[in-house]
């Protein structure tokens, strides 16, 4: 729990109670990262404090006098025996377990906890199970949780989720149990939400640029299998109902102006950079600096084809007219994640080009390992944006936020959320236009209700022939627009969630610090309030501004002027 600098600050003024963590030393970090998504006031357990909450995980517990004691954990303990409680390990190809009205999967232990007294009984929301018990001694507390909570949070954000959960964001479930368990108990407490004052959430639009002109492809497998696609593969999906007339006819004409194209009488239609700045309101754009070069694969062969046809010199002018119009150029890296030193040459590279501070990168192909992240940092980026799937769509880590991977200092996690190939391939999801705009609701219904960073690729030569999902693209843009989005660059969205992490709470839980080094363009933070009084959820939070850009907020109808110092 750092601080900043007193002098250096702008405060807010309002009651809150520390939450304090008892857990094995090997999860320590995943506590602290949690507390970083789910951003409230803690500490770790000190005896002889006083606390409201007490968290115990795994197989620590302490005798506290605090108002609430939750203990998670799937192994037997002797704080079980002493309240005759039964804990029967579960086997994970069971049903999966619904707590509080939500289907979580638990990955690292899961146990069905039973109650044998009368005093005690098993919390609403089970399968034929009961994952939770709640005990209540006189004006104390106990609720027993069959899993332990940072050992699950350390193996999403260390190993993520398999194809079959990709959906479930795992992470913001465990945030939202223990949200609503404080606010039933009546707990006050604030936190500062993964949202923007005025939005839902935030989104960035990204593009991997793979190829960006197909006059760069000559009887080569890309071009034989854009001529495939763009004829048969077409006609084919027109009979299925994935293509329609208007775009079988722009896929035939494409392949007839193709000889015309290659002597540069007709423009380049896989130059669509500049296509993409009229749609998205800002841009990442992700690109190789290294021509020619495929890079080396976890089992150490060289794949020809992960080797792409273009130079930065090529790409000059549209990368000029990106930056104008306040896009975002990034790394598409080839051995930034197996090499510290090829991370570097590669972020060096494209930062000669644009003259920035700070670089991000995401993978080509999605390469990424578990010292990826290490290197990537001790390299010198910024940001990565690799964690996701190629396959499917969702929280390959589990949660809809930035993070800080483990071991990294300054880096930050974004995590790929939706990629148009894994919709649209027929080796992935293969998904018609419709259906991938259902799969793309849901996760976007689940970043309103959660909040966090909305992370899309959409690949440079996915708008135009043979692809042509344009129009999917185009309805998702207007689909984020409608649900309140927040538009930025990658790398704004980093330093909005890096500035989040530096608001820090006095030791006592009765202030809220935060650096005031507001930069231009990025939207501000807000704290959100829990009041003893109010029970109902729905009435429980309110909101209010502690952006150094907005000086005069609104609490309970009440004008609040932060104090400077």
């Amino acid at each position: 729990m750092g601080g900043v600098p007193r002098w250096w600050a702008k405060r807010c003024y309002y009651g809150t109670n520390m939450i304090a963590v008892a857990t094995n030393p090997e999860h320590q970090a995943a506590v602290s990262e949690f507390f970083e998504l789910f951003k409230t006031t803690w500490e770790f357990y000190r005896s002889g404090e006083e606390y409201n909450v007490v968290i115990c995980c795994g197989t620590i517990h302490v005798n506290n006098q605090s108002v609430l004691v939750l203990q998670y954990g799937s192994n037997e303990l002797t704080y079980d025996q002493q309240h005759q409680l039964q804990v029967l390990r579960q086997d994970h190809s069971e049903e999966i377990p619904s707590y509080r009205g939500w289907r979580q999967q638990v990955y690292v232990g899961l146990a069905s906890i039973n109650a044998n007294g009368n005093q005690h009984g098993p919390i609403a929301g089970k399968t034929k199970y009961s994952l939770a018990t709640e005990i209540r001694i006189g004006r104390q507390s106990f609720i027993r949780i069959g899993y332990d909570l940072f050992a699950e949070v350390r193996h999403l954000l260390c190993h993520g989720q398999s194809f079959r959960f990709a959906h479930v964001p795992s992470i913001e479930i465990h945030i939202t149990i223990l949200r609503d368990i404080l606010v039933e108990h009546q707990i006050p407490f604030e936190e500062v939400p993964p949202v923007p004052p005025g939005y839902n959430f935030i989104v960035c639009l990204t593009h991997d640029v793979d190829h960006f002109a197909i006059a760069n492809h000559k009887c080569d497998h890309t071009i034989f299998g854009f001529l495939y696609r763009a004829s048969i593969g077409s006609i084919l999906q027109l009979f299925q109902g994935r293509k329609s007339i208007r775009q079988l006819t722009r896929n035939l004409l494409a392949i007839l102006s193709l000889p015309l194209v290659y002597l540069r009488i007709l423009p380049d239609f896989w130059n669509t950079l500049e296509r993409y700045l009229e749609v998205d309101h800002a841009s990442t754009f992700f690109i190789i600096p290294k021509k020619g070069e495929p890079g080396t694969t976890s089992s150490g062969t060289r794949l020809a084809r992960r080797a792409v046809r273009y130079d930065l010199l090529q790409l000059r002018t549209s990368l000029s007219e990106i930056v104008t119009h306040g896009g975002e150029i990034g790394v598409h890296g080839i051995d930034a994640w197996r090499d510290t030193a090829e991370a570097r040459k590669e972020r060096e590279q494209i930062q000669a080009l644009t003259q920035t501070p700070e670089v991000g990168i995401r993978m080509h192909w999605l390469f990424f390992d578990s010292e990826s992240a290490g290197k990537l940092d001790e390299a010198g980026f910024s940001y990565d944006s690799t964690v996701g799937y190629n396959d499917t769509v969702g929280y390959r880590a589990g949660t809809t936020q930035a993070f800080r991977p483990f071991g990294a200092k300054h880096l930050l996690e974004l995590p790929l959320h939706i990629m148009d190939t894994a919709l649209f391939y027929p080796t992935h999801l293969n998904l018609s236009p419709k259906q991938a705009m259902m799969r793309i609701t849901d996760i976007v219904d689940d970043m309103k209700r959660f909040g966090g960073l909305l992370m899309v690729n959409w690949h440079d030569r996915s708008i135009a022939p043979e692809r042509l999902w344009d129009d999917s693209y185009a309805e998702l843009v207007e689909k984020l627009e409608s649900a309140g989005a927040c538009f930025c660059t990658a790398a704004q969205a980093a330093k909005w969630f890096r500035r989040r992490r530096e608001v820090t709470f006095g030791t006592n839980g009765s202030e809220a610090v935060l650096a005031s080094t507001s930069e231009a363009g990025l939207p501000g933070l807000r704290i959100r309030s829990y009041h003893r009084e109010k029970r109902s959820q729905s009435g429980a939070a309110k909101d209010r501004s502690i952006d150094p850009s907005f000086s005069e907020v609104l609490v309970d109808g009440a004008k609040e002027v932060a104090r400077a110092i």
